[in-house]
């Protein structure tokens, strides 16, 4: 920002040539229940925005999902899902995702499984699913051809090393660089000058309260502008920036809430009666699903969290699980 300032022109001269005007950005949300995602869609459509990176987990039933969502979006909004490697395997991913092929509205996939630990069954599963999957860029993945694009992130000298080889086998992908409205604009002069950065990129900027900007971001028809102003092109909110300032030493809102003492209660219906798993902390149960100890996206699958009501029913219940390791 500093050295485009200095020189009067926007970062993306100093970063290369400029070959789009507007980049494709997308909404992103961890994993809820469908009325929780159903909202969050109708709030990305009021805020321009045509595509919804959704985190696919076990513990939720991602067809009720999309199916949910794809009630209340246009015909054109389309979602990535993306499963952190959670499906485990070619097998089990191939059931899932052929059953996802059949929304309109889905749009590619994200690590089914993590690709590495198996890439003869990733190219097979390629061949078996319609739409695109995705992973996080790995050399091996171009030299097996085994995925349709890519996530890409880092540094502006490793990201546009990543990018030319993506480009140098067709390979499209989007940025993946969290932040708020700063890194989100950066985002924007850095794909600007990347030919292959053609899928809607993830910052995550709509999470933040505030992008600490002094104009906030337009999206519009899912798609973000370049500025050409010198440096990012963009004014910090300095006001912001004095609002939101906080103690380093003071904990977080997620510091506090994972102090609190909870039971997370995994179930579904399986042969007429309800099957569950409880435990104490979602590291806990991200470990069970992760080892194949649970069955994962069951049809009717749903995550329950019961907070600490003090009651000594609780207590015990907690007590207990925590013995277990769970």
């Amino acid at each position: 920002d500093l050295v485009g300032k200095d020189n009067g022109v926007p970062v993306h001269e100093l970063l290369g040539v400029k070959l789009r005007d507007r980049c494709p950005i997308s909404w992103w949300d961890i994993d809820m229940p469908p009325q929780d995602w159903v909202a969050e869609a109708e709030e990305s459509l009021r805020r321009g925005y045509t595509t919804f990176k959704m985190k696919a987990r076990p513990w939720r039933d991602i067809i009720a999902q999309t199916d949910a969502v794809a009630k209340v979006v246009p015909a054109d909004y389309k979602f990535d899902v993306a499963f952190n490697g959670f499906l485990l395997n070619q097998a089990k991913a191939e059931i899932t995702l052929q059953k996802l092929d059949e929304n309109p509205n889905v749009g590619m996939y994200e690590s089914p499984f993590y690709l590495h630990s198996d890439v003869d069954g990733a190219r097979i599963l390629r061949e078996r699913v319609r739409k695109p999957i995705v992973e996080h860029y790995q050399d091996q993945y171009l030299r097996n051809d085994c995925c349709d694009g890519f996530v890409i992130g880092g540094g502006a000298t490793d990201t546009r090393r990543t990018a030319t080889l993506a480009a140098a086998h067709n390979k499209p992908f989007w940025l993946q660089l969290v932040g708020a409205g700063l890194t989100t604009t950066y985002a924007a002069h850095l794909g600007s000058v990347l030919s292959h950065a053609q899928l809607p990129y993830i910052t995550c900027h709509e999470l933040w309260e505030d992008d600490l900007l002094q104009e906030p971001i337009e999206v519009r028809d899912g798609y973000m502008p370049v500025p050409d102003a010198p440096g990012l092109g963009v004014s910090v909110d300095e006001e912001a920036i004095a609002k939101y300032r906080v103690d380093p030493a003071e904990p977080t809102p997620k510091h506090r809430y994972l102090a609190q003492k909870r039971i997370l209660r995994v179930y579904w219906p399986g042969d007429g009666k309800e099957r569950e798993w409880e435990f104490t902390a979602e590291t806990h149960y991200q470990q069970a699903f992760y080892a194949g100890n649970i069955p994962g996206f069951e049809q009717g699958v749903d995550l329950e969290v019961i907070e600490d009501d003090s009651s000594a029913a609780f207590q015990k219940r907690h007590e207990a699980l925590l013995a277990q390791g769970r």
